[in-house]
């Protein structure tokens, strides 16, 4: 079985409702989880990440209102999933303009295991309507 983190941002690809959860299929705890959208199709700016929930803690958020953001994480366990919902991205230079799903296609995304070690991956749109990326160990 592979060993890998998955976050999806949940569809459909129209909508301006941004939701991202994260798994960790890994064997090892996650340290921090960042995305740049300076890598998608038109630069995104992340304004806000919005509401945190799932068993591990939010230590931190970095990089609010730049186009990469990461997330500190205490206790994110192999076989949990996070969750962020009511994420706030805009298109870099335009605070006002709102960001749809598929817009964040091609940002990349990072995760830092707490073993040191980093494994990254690319958001997609898969059959199913989502954005997805696998970051692999």
């Amino acid at each position: 079985m592979a060993q890998e983190v998955v976050a999806t941002f949940a569809g459909p690809l129209s909508s301006f409702s941004v939701n991202l959860t994260i798994n960790n299929g890994s064997g090892a705890q996650v340290q921090s989880f960042g995305i740049s959208g300076r890598t998608a199709k038109f630069p995104v700016t992340w304004d806000s990440m919005g509401s945190f929930s799932g068993p591990a803690t939010l230590t931190s958020t970095v990089g609010v209102n730049t186009e990469v953001v990461i997330a500190n994480f205490s206790g994110f366990a192999p076989g949990e999933q996070v969750a962020f919902s009511g994420i706030d991205p805009d298109f870099t230079g335009s605070a006002s303009a709102g960001v749809r799903i598929l817009d964040i296609a091609g940002s990349r995304a990072y995760v830092l295991f707490s073993d040191g070690t980093t494994a990254f991956g690319e958001f997609e749109a898969t059959t199913a309507g989502t954005l997805r990326a696998v970051m692999s160990k």
